[in-house]
């Protein structure tokens, strides 16, 4: 057997003792009971336990970047992001259908996952399933040491009234008698004579919402204003009107509130602009550094920008889940930020800006592949990558030696005429990568690179 056949064999009986794939979260044996409202049987100590495991799995890919593993709001991300993430530990939980200063039931949670929070970096995890949000809920209370509430905690909202002539004049009044004014402003611009004063429990300053921009944190309807109304959001200045106003009176208002909201401002048609505006409104630079700003909780995209091929990105901002997780080596999962076409269009204009590459830019023709040269390639790959690179079932690596992406898709998510300086000198093109120095020479690199492209594009064809 030659070296190269040896070390191939070598990796695939490794890869049959890899951990399964951070892509699905395993919980053991252990079935993952669902909670469902028509079986309340109680769950076993093994369901709960495996329940706990998913939970956590999923709070860590999906919330701890922001969160933190310990839900102590102090995730990675955390420091880019304004408002900050919530610390589960020690902050009350704001958005509840339950009384001031309860417990929100298991639902509130799981709902606040679903819906994000608007006008903040958090996007709605609309993309999980039901029972994965109530995972994340679970995990979430378990974090803040929180028994959830019961369903006959509820504040019920009455039945909302017909709209009357003059409902919205009305809910003005009482606006106004309820001193909404004091902290929104009299037109509800965020401006009242109090706002600049205004400070959370932990005494950091907090902005009182400005209802033209229509970005409320628990929603917009007129059912969702109604209980915030009653239930107030405890940890800042917004306290509970229950019993303070009667059930028209708080239909009223909510209707007041929603007149208030501006006519959307239109998006720019200048695709940079848009990416900018992008960019800014879904808090990217939070995780990926953008234009010289930003976090490292995902990659540099003022660097990825060079290496990417356009319709890659554009496949991938369309739906991030569809791709997989890219590098094995975090924790954190990329959301789908539910982009429409024309803002993937604003953000590939701002890459190819900061890469100073041409956008649209003509799709580079397949590369001709020396066989020979992919040949010679096999054995310098597998000396120097199968270390840290899977190549998906050709030449697998275990899990946990995994430092890098899955060459396999290569040839369609990098540049072909990009790999020989990255290779050549990972440490010259991004200071920060951990990328090793191969020590391949150009020859080397060559053939390796012809190799990976090779058996990249018989993968895609098959």
């Amino acid at each position: 057997m030659s070296l190269s056949s040896a070390l191939i064999a070598c990796a695939a009986a490794l890869s049959a003792c890899a951990p399964a794939s951070s892509e699905v979260p395993q919980t053991g044996s252990v079935h993952v009971a669902a909670i469902s409202a028509s079986s309340p049987a109680p769950l076993t100590f093994g369901e709960r336990r495996a329940r706990r495991d998913r939970g956590r799995q999923l709070y860590v890919a999906e919330c701890s970047g922001c969160h933190g593993e310990r839900g102590e709001g102090d995730g990675p991300a955390a420091a880019a992001i304004d408002p900050k993430p919530r610390n589960f530990v020690s902050e009350r939980f704001k958005f509840r259908s339950t009384p001031y200063n309860s417990p929100p039931l298991l639902a509130d949670v799981a709902e606040t996952v679903k819906r994000g929070m608007p006008g903040s970096a958090m996007p709605p995890f609309d993309f999980l399933t039901d029972d994965e949000r109530a995972l994340i809920g679970e995990y979430v209370l378990f974090l803040a040491g929180v028994e959830p509430a019961h369903e006959s905690d509820v504040l019920a909202l009455p039945t909302e009234s017909v709209a009357a002539s003059g409902s919205v004049a009305h809910g003005r009044a009482v606006y106004e008698r309820l001193q909404c004014n004091l902290c929104h402003g009299d037109q509800g611009f965020g401006d009242g004579p109090s706002s600049d004063s205004l400070k959370d429990d932990l005494g950091r300053a907090i902005a009182a919402r400005d209802f033209r921009q229509g970005l409320f944190r628990r929603g917009k309807t007129s059912a969702e204003l109604y209980r915030t109304f009653l239930t107030g959001i405890p940890g800042t200045p917004m306290p509970s009107y229950q019993g303070n106003f009667t059930a028209e009176e708080g239909w009223d208002l909510a209707r007041y509130v929603q007149s208030l909201t501006a006519t959307p401002t239109r998006p720019p048609l200048e695709p940079l602009a848009l990416g900018r505006r992008v960019v800014a409104e879904k808090q990217c630079f939070a995780c990926h550094v953008i234009e010289g700003r930003g976090g490292q909780v995902g990659p540099n995209l003022d660097v990825s920008s060079r290496k990417l091929l356009f319709p890659w990105v554009r496949q991938f901002l369309a739906d991030p889940r569809a791709a997989g997780k890219i590098y094995p080596f975090t924790n954190y999962r990329m959301p789908d930020l539910h982009l429409d076409s024309n803002e993937i269009e604003g953000v590939l204009t701002l890459l190819a800006h900061v890469s100073q590459r041409s956008y649209p830019e003509p799709v580079p023709p397949p590369p001709s592949i020396d066989a020979a040269q992919a040949s010679e390639g096999t054995l310098f790959y597998v000396l120097k990558c199968a270390e840290c690179h899977n190549l998906g079932s050709v030449i697998p690596t275990p899990l946990a030696k995994q430092q890098g992406p899955d060459l396999i898709h290569i040839s369609q998510r990098l540049r072909y005429d990009w790999i020989p300086d990255w290779v050549a000198n990972p440490m010259n093109v991004y200071p920060a990568t951990s990328m090793v120095d191969t020590n391949l020479g150009p020859h080397e690199i060559d053939v390796v690179r012809a190799f990976l492209w090779k058996t990249s594009m018989e993968a895609v064809r098959n």
